[in-house]
């Protein structure tokens, strides 16, 4: 196996994550060759115009050739309808390349295997944007946050040891975890929130006062992320379904208690219930916001009234 930083890796599809990951690559000092497929031009034209990718192969079968790592970086369902693919491509070229992916579900994607392949390590990088597409690429996309892997008893130990090391390469922290309790986790964590700002956004798209010409920094924060790939997104539902339904029924319970509390009037209980959710909340921020926590930034309690009063 190539050295960390020499291995030409090939990116199967290229947008948003795969090429930041391509970006934070190089900046880390990557000198392998970076590649990438895809089955339309404009996106691998656009990613070798930006010096995202140094190459790239509209026929797959050429493209994954000589690769010494696959990443995939394609919407949910093509990367399973990828990986059902490759194992046999890859035998009939001869080839044995380490294979991971960025999905942010990982037990649908890894049942769309056909074959066993024991150089596959299922992964996903807990960061993005609601922007799309390599254009909005960054290299710094990954410092501080968490990118998880889902091996199994059968994983390669050196393809499994080379994909943490990258990943630690361009900032990340690596946690393994089984494909089941990632499912759940990001159900809670990053799928329904994602579930409620389109919710949040239909529901005031429908109301005739048009309150999204009123908003603030509160609407701003709670929106943003329904600006997201709709592709991407309708992929997620329709493949962590299960555990997705299970976080939302979490959400309807609260949202049903706090129905309860405003309808009745019981001003201590709101207050300690929000109390709650703001500890919870600020407990977390060094996960939430490893740029700030790096940088020593603490908001003073003066400044944070300030901000919250803002947000309104």
């Amino acid at each position: 196996m190539a050295p960390i930083n020499t291995a030409r890796v090939v990116f199967l599809g290229l947008g948003l994550i795969s090429g930041s990951l391509a970006l934070a690559l190089k900046r880390a000092g990557w000198m392998g060759r970076i590649g990438a497929w895809g089955p339309r031009a404009p996106s691998l034209e656009r990613g070798l115009a930006l010096g995202v990718i140094d190459d790239y192969d509209l026929d797959l079968s050429r493209a994954v050739a000589g690769a010494d790592v696959l990443i995939i970086g394609a919407p949910p369902i093509s990367t399973g309808e990828l990986l059902a693919d490759l194992p046999s491509r890859l035998r009939a070229l001869g080839e044995t390349p380490i294979v991971t992916d960025l999905a942010s579900m990982k037990g649908w994607v890894i049942d769309q295997m056909a074959e066993s392949y024991p150089r596959f390590v299922p992964g996903h990088p807990i960061a993005g944007s609601e922007n799309s597409g390599v254009t909005a690429a960054r290299a710094d996309l990954f410092e501080g946050r968490e990118a998880i892997l889902t091996p199994d008893a059968g994983t390669d130990l050196e393809a499994l040891n080379w994909v943490t090391a990258m990943w630690e390469s361009v900032g990340s922290r690596v946690t393994i975890m089984s494909a089941a309790d990632h499912d759940a986790a990001l159900a809670a964590s990053s799928h329904s929130p994602h579930m409620l700002a389109y919710a949040l956004t239909m529901a005031l798209a429908d109301d005739g006062l048009n309150p999204m010409r009123h908003g603030g920094g509160a609407l701003r924060d709670m929106t943003r992320i329904a600006a997201s790939d709709p592709v991407m997104w309708r992929d997620v539902a329709l493949t962590n379904k299960k555990s997705l339904i299970h976080a939302l029924t979490a959400v309807e319970d609260q949202l049903a208690v706090l129905k309860e509390l405003i309808a009745s009037g019981e001003g201590e209980q709101l207050e300690r219930y929000f109390s709650i959710c703001r500890t919870v909340r600020r407990d977390h921020d060094a996960v939430l916001n490893p740029f700030n926590v790096s940088a020593g930034k603490q908001l003073s309690e003066s400044e944070e009234t300030d901000k919250g009063r803002d947000a309104e």
